[in-house]
């Protein structure tokens, strides 16, 4: 391990304490209403000397040194106070969820459900409120073992999701055996919606094998009026992505719960950075 790498893990273990670690969150449109359904969070580093560090630039070193399930906890406590903190919001309110990312090695760890589950009910959390993803790659370690412990947080209170789907080799089929509400599109698929054929078959595919599941379908990353105009056309749930958001400071994503809904192709001024009139950090 180099000086870097060395002097690196050391800032990030203090940054779990440091208060240098930010959640952010992106909203999670329903493509119909045009409403906010939900957020997702997104980690960042304010590194004291590099700047604002991305997921992909420190996970790795988190991951080699050993400290992935410190990073892990950390952004779920913080999700779960933020999802506590919306009891606040207006009871006008009803679209209240939070979705956070969990590692196959976090979820994997001994007691990952019954710690999940004490924290639902420290928080006060309603079910459903807060999601957990997981990618396909988890599913492809071992899916009887993954199946148990997706049965234990949907006891818990907790929604799930698969999230990236379509980089990995897991089908709707094995889905099918899961307790998992939804399937979030990877964005791979999604940049090639409205202008590649192959792209726009596997994409009806998925939604309609889905929806047969009774599961809804989430975009990532949607970036185009033509690629959100070709996901509503087949079907698609619900999207997020810099068209309609970029990230948002918790303070501003809980505004932008708050207002509700707004997104309309038709109505909203594309120089602008978000449609609800709320600047990103």
């Amino acid at each position: 391990m180099t000086q870097l790498d060395v002097d690196l893990v050391h800032d990030l273990k203090e940054s779990v304490s440091d208060g240098s670690l930010v959640l952010q969150l992106q909203p999670e449109i329903d493509l119909a209403s045009g409403g906010v359904v939900g957020m997702e969070a997104l980690l960042r580093w304010r590194h004291p000397e590099r700047g604002v560090l991305l997921p992909a630039d420190f996970l790795p070193v988190a991951e080699a040194s050993g400290l992935m399930p410190l990073i892990g906890w950390w952004v779920i406590e913080a999700c779960a106070r933020e999802v506590a903190s919306w009891s606040t919001l207006p009871p006008s309110v009803t679209q209240r969820q939070l979705w956070v990312n969990v590692a196959g090695l976090q979820l994997a760890e001994p007691g990952f459900a019954e710690r999940m589950a004490g924290l639902m009910q420290r928080y006060g959390i309603e079910r459903g409120a807060l999601g957990i993803e997981i990618t396909e790659e988890t599913l492809a370690q071992d899916v009887t073992i993954v199946a148990t412990i997706l049965d234990e947080l949907r006891e818990a209170g907790l929604a799930l999701a698969v999230d990236d789907f379509g980089s990995w080799y897991s089908s709707l089929a094995t889905l099918g055996d899961l307790p998992v509400d939804a399937v979030k599109l990877d964005q791979s698929f999604v940049r090639g919606v409205g202008s590649d054929m192959d792209d726009d078959t596997i994409v009806a595919s998925v939604i309609r094998l889905a929806h047969a599941r009774d599961l809804y379908v989430v975009a990532e990353g949607v970036e185009s009026w033509s690629e959100s105009a070709r996901l509503v056309d087949l079907g698609c749930d619900r999207a997020f992505g810099y068209l309609f958001s970029p990230p948002q400071t918790p303070e501003r994503a809980r505004q932008m719960l708050t207002r509700g809904s707004g997104w309309r192709p038709s109505t909203v001024d594309v120089t602008q950075a978000s449609p609800w009139g709320v600047n990103a950090d």
